[in-house]
């Protein structure tokens, strides 16, 4: 009786393992910004954002923001090409494509990253 419970118990401490490890979001990945844009005027990336900005979104809906060198906890969603980055008091939305993603910073701005490797 003990070594059926123990080979019951086992397969099913493999079965939870087994449904943890789904496929990889092709999405996930850091993405650099390259370009910014405000009223229709290109914008030298580097002034807008002294230390860089980037993102990378991880699997499962987490996400890290890393902008003029600090670092952001955020999560992340994607509808389509609709992508959301999601922070405790603001949500961040654009489009997010063939590793190319644009996001509506706010005031007008919106910034174009491009995913890295």
């Amino acid at each position: 009786m003990k070594r059926l419970f123990c080979l019951i118990l086992a397969l099913a401490m493999l079965l939870a393992l087994a449904a943890c490890g789904g496929a990889p979001d092709p999405n996930a990945g850091v993405y650099v910004a390259k370009s910014a844009e405000m009223s229709g005027i290109s914008l030298d990336i580097d002034s807008f954002y002294e230390g860089g900005l980037s993102f990378e979104l991880k699997n499962g809906g987490n996400a890290v923001m890393t902008m003029d060198g600090q670092d952001y906890r955020l999560k992340w969603e994607l509808d389509g090409d609709a992508v959301s980055i999601i922070a405790a008091d603001t949500t961040l939305t654009g489009t997010l494509a063939d590793g190319v993603m644009v996001l509506d910073m706010g005031s007008g701005v919106t910034v174009t990253l491009e995913k890295e490797g």
